[in-house]
């Protein structure tokens, strides 16, 4: 397993598709067709091509064996001693390397490393093994609950002490 970078627009390919490659393939396996269905190349490069050029969020890769980028994570610091981590996705191709587990830590580090003592994060309900995933590295599901508009399926909220 290789370094991690800090990412940016000039990734967007590269994220764009692993982006899509876990909803097509991965999210397929776990949530309803009609959330899978509406996830499109244009509507993920839309959606990458804002989160990549926001100014307040950091966005961390980490490259496979390849040298190619095998996973991403984003997070931003949302008030005095809080953070949030709000995209964590790993090629469906890679899975089980060990890049999910290395990204979250480095998210973790980083927003520790700004200040924040708390972090929070949202996982749709009915993705378990990525529940499982967070549960293993120490965070908890704190009984929040919430289904935005443009996906139309719950997440649910988890929290970690950093």
């Amino acid at each position: 397993m290789t370094g991690l970078r800090r990412l940016g627009p000039d990734d967007l390919a590269e994220v764009v598709t692993i982006f899509l490659d876990c909803w097509l393939l991965s999210y397929r396996e776990v949530m309803p067709p009609e959330l899978v269905d509406r996830m499109t190349p244009e509507a993920a490069d839309e959606l990458w091509r804002r989160s990549l050029d926001d100014a307040g969020a950091e966005y961390l890769g980490v490259e496979g064996p390849d040298g190619r980028l095998a996973g991403f994570v984003g997070f931003r610091l949302t008030g005095p001693g809080s953070g949030y981590v709000g995209s964590l996705y790993v090629s469906p191709h890679v899975q089980g390397g060990g890049f999910g587990g290395r990204l979250l830590a480095a998210a973790e580090r980083g927003l520790a490393d700004r200040g924040a003592v708390t972090a929070r994060l949202w996982v749709f309900e009915q993705n378990a093994p990525s529940r499982r995933f967070y549960e293993r590295a120490g965070w908890e599901v704190d009984g929040t609950r919430e289904t935005l508009p443009e996906w139309g399926v719950p997440q649910i909220g988890m929290v970690k002490r950093l």
